[in-house]
């Protein structure tokens, strides 16, 4: 990790244990900012860019740090190796952060008329960016700084007015650990990043995964980020998500398809055990139990109805009814040997999640099927 040395403005790498307390900065990027081979050489020092890693430095010298961090000038980003291990790093080093100071650019803070502050804090740019979200969760402390860098509250101080705007809860202000898969992904279903393949790369840390960057890829880059997330987890509110399209695969195409999925929850209490799925050449695999397209001969053994050819699956994941916890449910129907999710537009709801089905000899049945995954 590399950090700036708030008084000499000299860089010095850290590695591990090493790495000394620090801050962080938060901000919008603006179209002069300083890399870090034009800061380590003083070639740039006349732009907003320059002036804006100097206040920060003012800043963290006058809350007590000698080192700072700041993505503009410390990624060496001609590096694409470098590049890579600071981008699967990045939430780790916002939480590791003693504080964090979120610059905004296009508000000015009036403490005689702070209603209308209020509503510009809300307004600003900096609440529509991807990279922004891991900034705002992952440190623990978060101070907000005007165009004039004036302090005017933290994180806690504003948590009302964030959620308000975010659709994040106050609580997952503070943890997310009990935020499903569908959830977050709802807190990036409005934002933006300037490469499409990193409104995938600015979720790593959300989700706690890691994945090699392959820019130029574009939205393919979310689909492997989703693929990175089944791998490692059984949350099924991944494929809970809605869409335009009549048909599709279980993964979603772009994070706006889980801007209705943020009162989505997963109830420990509720979960039906499931086999383990994973993606195949044919599509992704996933267990489901003998009913609807299935029967039973009377030997026991299972086999297709040909003649039928949807299915309903409720996923371990809930919406709040009036009655209590309803299952999302989604319908898959066959084409050929494969299956596709239908009526994508949608999340149907039921009482119960079904496991797998008994049989008359006490037997527990599912079928693997194969949810073919177009390309995008």
């Amino acid at each position: 990790m590399r950090l700036l040395n708030t008084k000499s403005l000299q860089f010095e790498q850290f590695f591990d244990s090493q790495i000394p307390k620090y801050a962080i900065l938060s901000h919008r990027w603006g179209d002069d900012e300083v890399t870090f081979q034009e800061f380590r050489k003083g070639t740039k020092q006349d732009g907003q860019g320059y002036d804006k890693v100097i206040e920060c430095c003012v800043v963290a010298d006058s809350q007590g740090f000698q080192w700072v961090w700041i993505d503009t000038c410390c990624i060496d980003k001609k590096s694409s190796a470098e590049l890579s291990e600071a981008i699967n790093s990045m939430y780790r080093w916002y939480e590791g952060a003693a504080e964090c100071y979120a610059y905004l650019s296009d508000v000015t803070w009036d403490i005689e008329n702070r209603e209308a502050s209020k509503l510009a804090f809300q307004a600003s740019v900096w609440f529509t960016r991807g990279w922004t979200l891991q900034e705002l969760l992952a440190p623990h402390k978060v101070m907000f700084f005007d165009r004039e860098w004036k302090s005017f509250g933290t994180k806690r101080d504003l948590s009302k007015e964030i959620s308000a705007v975010t659709g994040i809860s106050v609580d997952h202000m503070e943890s997310q650990s009990s935020a499903c898969v569908a959830t977050k992904m709802s807190w990036a279903s409005s934002r933006a990043t300037s490469r499409l393949g990193d409104m995938a790369h600015c979720m790593l840390g959300l989700f706690d995964v890691n994945m090699p960057l392959l820019y130029g890829e574009g939205k393919k880059a979310f689909v492997r980020l989703q693929l990175e997330i089944i791998r490692k987890s059984d949350d099924e509110a991944v494929f809970a998500w809605t869409s335009s399209r009549v048909s599709h695969g279980l993964l979603a195409p772009w994070p706006t398809c889980f801007a209705q999925s943020g009162d989505i929850k997963v109830h420990a209490s509720l979960k039906k055990k499931r086999f383990p799925y994973l993606m195949t050449n044919q599509g992704l695999e996933f267990e489901v139990p003998c009913r609807g397209p299935f029967f039973f001969s009377s030997g026991g053994k299972v086999k297709w109805d040909q003649s039928k050819d949807r299915l309903s699956l409720a996923l371990n994941c809930w919406k709040e009814g009036a009655k209590g916890p309803l299952a999302v449910t989604i319908i898959l129907a066959r084409h050929g040997t494969t299956w596709q999710r239908e009526g994508c537009d949608k999340l149907e709801l039921s009482k119960s999640v079904r496991g797998s089905v008994s049989s008359n000899g006490g037997g527990k049945y599912t079928i693997p099927i194969h949810i073919h995954q177009q390309r995008l």
